[in-house]
C-alpha cells in the first residue's frame, strides 16, 4: 500500500511539473544586436486600432502608477505606447540556505494595429548577483539579460544549466507571463461604460 501512495504522490508530482508555464529550457529570442526581446502578440477581433490605443494607455496608467509611464502617449501615429518598467524577485539557491534578490529593468512596448496588440520587453538588465559568491557579484553592477540568461551564459559546457542563472530566467519569465496576464485580461475584460 505504502507503494502505490508513494507511486501516485510521485506520479502526481511529475504531471504537476509537466503542466508548468515557465521553464529554463524555453527558447528565447534575439534581436540584430544579440540581446534578449521578450515578444508577444495577443489578438482582439472586433477592437479597432484606436479603442486598443486607448486601452493601452489606460493600462499603463493603472499597472504602473508612477513606475512605468507612457512616453509616447502623443504621438501623431497613435500607433505605439513605450515605457520603462522594473519588477523584483526572489530566488532561493542550495536547498534553501540562500535567498537572492534581484530586480530587472526593461523597456515595455505595446504596439496597436487593428484586432492585435504586440507586446515587447527589451533592453533587460539584472541588477543583483548572478552567481553563486563571486567577487564582481559582491559589488552588483546591472548585466545585460543575455550575459545571464542567453544560452551562451546560462549553461555549462556540459550542457546543464548554471543552478542560480536558471532561476534568474525561470523567475523573469514568471514575471513576464504575469504581465502578458494583466494585459490580456484588462483587454479583454474592459467593456465600455454604459450611460447611468
Amino acid at each position: 500500500m505504502k507503494t502505490i501512495t508513494l507511486f501516485l504522490g510521485l506520479l502526481l508530482t511529475t504531471s504537476l511539473m509537466a503542466q508548468e508555464r515557465v521553464s529554463y529550457q524555453q527558447p528565447l529570442e534575439y534581436s540584430t544586436t544579440g540581446t534578449v526581446i521578450l515578444r508577444e502578440i495577443l489578438h482582439y477581433p472586433g477592437k479597432s486600432k484606436e479603442e486598443l490605443y486607448q486601452l493601452g494607455e489606460e493600462w499603463f496608467a493603472r499597472k504602473f502608477p508612477g513606475e512605468l509611464l507612457p512616453f509616447d502617449s502623443y504621438s501623431e501615429n497613435r500607433d505605439k505606447l513605450i515605457g520603462r518598467g522594473i519588477f523584483s524577485y526572489r530566488v532561493s539557491y542550495h536547498f534553501g540556505l540562500g535567498d537572492v534578490f534581484a530586480e530587472v529593468s526593461y523597456v515595455l512596448t505595446i504596439a496597436v494595429k487593428d484586432e492585435k496588440i504586440k507586446v515587447e520587453a527589451e533592453e533587460l538588465f539584472i541588477y543583483g548577483p548572478t552567481a553563486i559568491i563571486t567577487v564582481e557579484d559582491e559589488f552588483a553592477q546591472p548585466k545585460p539579460a543575455h550575459e545571464v540568461i542567453g544560452d551562451k551564459a546560462l549553461y555549462k559546457r556540459n550542457g546543464k544549466p548554471r543552478a542560480l542563472k536558471r532561476k534568474h530566467k525561470e523567475q523573469i519569465l514568471t514575471s513576464w507571463y504575469d504581465l502578458l496576464d494583466s494585459v490580456d485580461g484588462f483587454f479583454n475584460s474592459s467593456q465600455e461604460e454604459e450611460d447611468w
